[in-house]
C-alpha cells in the first residue's frame, strides 16, 4: 500500500498517528517512523484497508438512505393531486382514491357520485383524508 493512500485514510476516517498505533498495537513513534520511512507492515496495511473498506460502505449507505428520503416525500397540505377512485366501500359517503405514485386515500362524496374509475382532483386535509378541488358535473366529472 502506498503511503499517501494511508495517510489519506486516516485523514477521512479522522485519526492520528497515535490513534492508529492504539488500533495496531505499537507505540506512537514506531507508526510515525513507518510513514515516514514508506515502510508499513502487514498489521498496518491490513488495518488500513478495513478501514477504507468501512469508510467506503459508510458513503454507500449515507447515499442509499439520501436517495430513500428524495424519493419517499411527504406531499404538503396544499398540494393538489390528481387521483382514481378503486373502491367504493359500504360507506355509501366515502371513495378510496389511488394516486400514481401508489399511495392511497379517501375523500368523502355524495351517494351515487364518483363511480369506480373517476379521476378526481384532491387536497390534503389530514392524515389519509383529503377534499375535492375543483368543478364536477352531477356524474363526477371534473369541468
Amino acid at each position: 500500500m502506498d503511503v499517501e493512500r494511508g495517510k489519506e485514510i486516516l485523514k477521512t476516517a479522522c485519526m492520528n498517528y497515535t490513534e492508529f498505533s492504539k488500533l495496531v498495537g505499537v507505540k506512537p513513534i514506531t507508526v510515525r517512523l513507518a510513514f515516514s520511512g514508506k515502510r508499513l507492515s502487514k498489521k498496518m496495511v491490513a488495518l488500513l484497508e478495513q478501514m477504507e473498506s468501512e469508510i467506503i460502505c459508510k458513503q454507500e449507505d449515507e447515499e442509499i438512505t439520501e436517495l430513500i428520503a428524495s424519493v419517499t416525500e411527504v406531499p404538503k397540505l396544499d398540494d393538489v393531486r390528481s387521483a382514481k377512485v378503486y373502491l367504493l366501500p359500504k360507506n355509501p359517503y366515502l371513495r378510496f382514491i389511488e394516486f400514481s405514485d401508489g399511495s392511497h386515500g379517501k375523500f368523502r362524496a355524495k351517494p351515487g357520485t364518483f363511480g369506480l374509475g373517476s379521476v378526481v382532483k384532491v387536497k390534503r386535509e389530514s392524515g389519509d383524508m383529503y377534499t375535492l378541488e375543483g368543478n364536477y358535473d352531477r356524474k363526477g366529472r371534473l369541468i
